[in-house]
């Protein structure tokens, strides 16, 4: 005999809701689980830098397994000798560099946006971290990079750029120059 149509339904119901919890795609799950801190976690920011970064609705990704607040830096991006603050931030489970200018801004804001997904990486035993990660560039390091990897030449270094890193597969260096970000060249072989 053939269940009626409500039972066959609750049947159905019952049969989907008993799956596994880890059936779900593993860097889906990943991607949900990545650790965002609020602006307020880092204490270092000036509560005006906090203000600017809550009123744009950002949570800072962390990139696993470090237990120090990163992705959170402060440098001369747009001049030399101008504090600038630059953050990693993520709205929606995407990521932007956003600067937080400490004088006459220089160069947009923001940076594109990348799903914070894209940047999901097995480590060495196999758990599915999220792995990037931005640090202060000094002109030393940009000019070794260059001479080290090649690419477009840096223009005349007149201060600090931000070094994007993709943790275990190389970087990209961030660098204002005539009010728009120049990317420039490098680490190639992915250390972090």
């Amino acid at each position: 005999m053939r269940p009626s149509f409500p039972l066959a339904l609750t049947l159905a119901a019952s049969v989907a809701l008993s799956e596994p919890a880890g059936a779900q795609d593993p860097w889906s799950l990943a991607d949900q689980e990545i650790h965002r801190l609020t602006p307020a976690a880092f204490r270092q920011l000036p509560a005006s830098v906090i203000a600017a970064l809550e009123e744009k609705r950002c949570t800072i990704p962390q990139s696993s397994p470090d237990s120090i607040p990163h992705n959170v830096i402060r440098g001369s991006f747009g001049k030399k000798g101008q504090t600038d603050w630059a953050v990693l931030c993520s709205r929606a489970r995407a990521s932007t560099i956003v600067i937080v200018w400490g004088g006459p801004a220089a160069c947009p804001d923001e940076m594109e946006v990348r799903k914070d997904r894209s940047y999901l990486l097995k480590d060495s035993e196999d758990r599915i971290r999220f792995s990037r990660r931005i640090e202060v560039a000094e002109p030393v390091y940009i000019i070794k990079m260059h001479e080290r990897f090649g690419g477009e030449p840096p223009p005349p270094l007149e201060h600090q750029g931000i070094n994007d890193s993709f943790l275990g597969k190389g970087s990209t260096i961030r660098y204002c120059k005539d009010n728009r970000w120049l990317e420039l060249t490098g680490d190639q072989l992915g250390r972090p």
